[in-house]
């Protein structure tokens, strides 16, 4: 847009500036949000190729002459850099458990941990780079100012001591209730419709859900004894990481939805699940559940699988002023 259109009077010159401004900051914020997704997706690559590598090492028995020849030809047959390499094995024997590599840290970050041979030493940087969002340039110069060595013990344990904001509340990502409104569907709906709605309607749906939700698929196929079974919704949840299976059931939860939906479970497990996510979550979506049906039927399946009512309707003016005169009386 010309300069001379604003002058002109056509655009308020102080709303075009704070939209300017606006945009620019969606951009930023965009743009980190994806350069972050694309470095954790280099970080499960890396911790794969270098777990696959160590595994194929244990087959031989001069483990570290094995481990030589296979970079040497990996690396040309790869394309790959020899130090690359060597880092993204050294990478792996650092983290042998993929979840302890926490999101927060780029693959540059891990490149400086991995070279402090102290465990404690490595863990104490690693937990104050998160707790303060360092930046590598900050990481790299506490490691050689050698902050570790110079802090006080209190505030030493206190490092180790501290939670982590990586630690994810299963309970606080899953809520007990939907508010699907916004689908405008009819109270005597089919799942079909539901489902149809969800999709047509899929960007306020996962907003709904709660952040770090992504849509994979619908009606998802797996092949069980030779007999297709269809999913209703597979969803991704970044931050966990892990699958998210969801069944839709337009009518009151039974105990059999929780069997089928632990049997899918069962499936992605084995099947279709990466080395680096957690097991796979089911999320079953019902009109209503019974609260007592819901504990009997989980019975040790509160983490892997979660019951969430809808609502698809607003209640009547009168049903909402009855509620307001019982919040009054019982305020009295």
């Amino acid at each position: 847009m010309e300069k001379k259109e604003i002058d002109k009077g056509i655009i308020n010159v102080k709303d075009y500036q704070n939209l300017l401004q606006e945009l620019r900051g969606i951009i930023v914020k965009e743009k980190y949000k994806a350069y972050k997704a694309v470095d954790n997706i280099k970080v499960q690559t890396y911790w794969q190729i270098g777990e696959r590598i160590v595994r194929e090492e244990f087959k031989n028995n001069n483990r570290a002459e094995y481990e030589k020849y296979l970079v040497n030809r990996l690396a040309l047959d790869l394309n790959i850099g020899r130090r690359l390499l060597y880092e993204i094995i050294k990478f792996y024997k650092v983290y042998p458990i993929v979840h302890a590599v926490c999101a927060q840290l780029s693959w540059t970050h891990l490149g400086l941990l991995i070279e402090l041979e102290n465990e404690r030493e490595r863990l104490f940087y690693q937990n104050k780079a998160i707790l303060y969002s360092w930046s590598v340039r900050e990481l790299s110069r506490n490691i050689k100012n050698g902050l570790y060595q110079k802090i006080d013990h209190k505030e030493m344990e206190n490092t180790f001591k501290t939670i982590l904001p990586t630690s994810v509340d299963l309970k606080r990502i899953f809520k007990p209730e939907y508010d699907l409104n916004f689908l405008a569907i009819d109270t005597n709906h089919q799942e079909k419709e539901l489902e149809d709605k969800i999709v047509h309607n899929i960007e306020y749906f996962l907003k709904e859900l709660g952040d770090d939700f992504l849509f994979l698929g619908r009606q998802m196929p797996i092949l069980i004894d030779g007999e297709k079974h269809y999913i209703d919704l597979v969803l991704y949840h970044r931050s966990i990481p892990c699958i998210v299976l969801i069944d839709l059931k337009a009518n009151k939860l039974d105990s059999r939805d929780v069997g089928q939906m632990n049997k899918y479970l069962g499936y992605y497990r084995a099947n279709r699940q990466y080395v680096y996510e957690q097991d796979a979550i089911g999320l079953i979506i019902c009109q209503e559940f019974g609260r007592e049906e819901v504990v009997y039927a989980l019975d040790g399946l509160e983490e892997k699988i979660f019951i969430a009512a809808y609502k698809n309707k607003l209640p009547s003016e009168e049903r909402i002023k009855r509620a307001v005169r019982g919040l009054k009386q019982a305020n009295r």
